[in-house]
């Protein structure tokens, strides 16, 4: 897998609607660029979909079909009306629904591949929000990412592909949830402000029961 350039031109030309409190990030961008897919992945499900901006470049991009799980009714309303407007209503859906409710609706090991941005700002940790959607879409607990983590692994298959997108300090937390549910680490990659600055964000992917190999990929910049 050669993963190129970082760029958050890769959202360029797609089409969202969104709410004063919620937009898309650099973390949106990072995680469609290094979710490019393998030939083997035709189905990807997205836990926090917010108003869809990854699952659209997902659809368009690379031509696959992409299911979006939701907590938010607002967003998912949203969302929808996206998926229409950037003419992917036939690629994509969204649902409803929180992450630790997914064995309510999805048979086990439905999709080839799960993507997410886990809510990075820890609660507890600085200014909270006066704003419902922007708390719950960027805040979590340690047991909340825990629960994103169960779920993705319940959702793919064996061998199956996960990348995540988050804060590195919650690198080392988030590494034993993985490995709890049998999801392997394999390459990771990391995105700075600037050559000279700390890391912002951190990729992870790997895969279900995947080998015990991890690859460091070159730092990225653009935040």
């Amino acid at each position: 897998m050669n993963i190129g350039k970082f760029s958050s031109e890769i959202l360029r030309g797609i089409k969202t609607i969104d709410t004063l409190h919620h937009k898309p990030t650099h973390a949106s961008a990072f995680l469609v660029w290094y979710s490019k897919p393998t030939s083997d992945v035709k189905t990807v499900v997205e836990l926090g979909s917010g108003t869809g901006i990854v699952a659209f470049a997902l659809a368009k991009l690379y031509n696959l079909t992409v299911e979006g799980i939701e907590i938010q009714s607002e967003l998912v309303e949203l969302a929808n009306l996206g998926a229409k407007l950037n003419g992917i209503d036939d690629k994509v859906r969204f649902r409803n629904l929180d992450v630790r409710d997914v064995k309510d609706i999805y048979k086990p090991e439905t999709f080839d591949m799960v993507v997410s941005n886990f809510p990075y700002h820890l609660s507890g940790r600085g200014k909270e929000s006066p704003s419902k959607i922007r708390r719950l879409s960027r805040t979590a607990d340690l047991e909340t990412i825990k629960e994103f983590i169960k779920s993705a692994s319940y959702l793919i298959r064996n061998r199956g592909t996960f990348v995540f997108v988050f804060s590195p300090n919650i690198l080392t937390t988030v590494l034993s949830y993985l490995s709890e549910v049998n999801l392997t680490v394999q390459r990771m990659c990391f995105l700075h402000g600037a050559p000279e600055k700390e890391a912002k964000l951190v990729a992870v992917r790997g895969k279900k029961n995947g080998g015990q190999n991890l690859i460091v990929d070159p730092p990225q910049w653009g935040v």
